[in-house]
């Protein structure tokens, strides 16, 4: 996926893995998707997107392919395009926690935490135990822990108080620009080509 630049580090890798995780689960699918990742992963957006609304066309309530065209709309900077596909699979399956937590990595990346709280918290509330979701969850509140502690060093009035916030806020911040297991492992995991 080319480097999206988004205000929170911990999303870098977020919007790929969490669209895919909603693919990944029906081999039925596999062989007319294949083509579709294969443009993806050549960096053919353009025609990847033509073959997967080509799809959608014969089936256009199938969910997976959404999610695919979701994801290559993301790839394309489409954020706006993605958010709408998205929203519509969250209305039409409010049961699938992943169309959720996806959504929810979009409102963050534009910086809307508020949106994307909401989002994290419909996809826990379908699968609790959806770890992406969790995660990302966790994400969310680090970065309002963050803002609120730059405005309390911002303002003024009583010095220790601005102290306390300027160390909460190292922490912080140190966490977020900490490699997270997955991604430190990702290169001793990934297979050659």
């Amino acid at each position: 996926m080319p480097a999206v630049a988004l205000r929170r580090p911990l999303y870098r890798a977020l919007p790929a893995l969490a669209l895919l995780l909603c693919c990944a689960g029906a081999p039925a699918h596999a062989d007319e998707l294949d083509r579709v990742r294969q443009l993806q992963a050549a960096g053919q957006l353009e025609q990847a997107l033509h073959e997967v609304r080509q799809l959608i066309g014969r089936r256009p309530n199938d969910p997976q392919y959404r999610v695919t065209e979701a994801l290559i709309l993301q790839q394309m900077h489409r954020d706006p395009q993605a958010i709408d596909v998205l929203h519509s699979l969250t209305v039409q399956y409010p049961e699938l926690p992943e169309p959720h937590n996806n959504l929810a990595v979009l409102y963050a990346a534009q910086g809307d935490d508020l949106l994307a709280l909401e989002q994290l918290h419909m996809a826990l509330r379908t699968n609790p135990a959806y770890a992406t979701a969790a995660s990302n969850l966790g994400d969310v509140y680090l970065q309002l822990a963050v803002d609120a502690y730059r405005k309390a060093v911002a303002g003024s009035g009583d010095a220790a108080a601005q102290a306390h916030a300027r160390a909460r806020l190292r922490l912080l911040q140190s966490l977020q620009h900490a490699p997270t297991p997955a991604a430190a492992g990702d290169a001793a995991a990934k297979p050659a080509p």
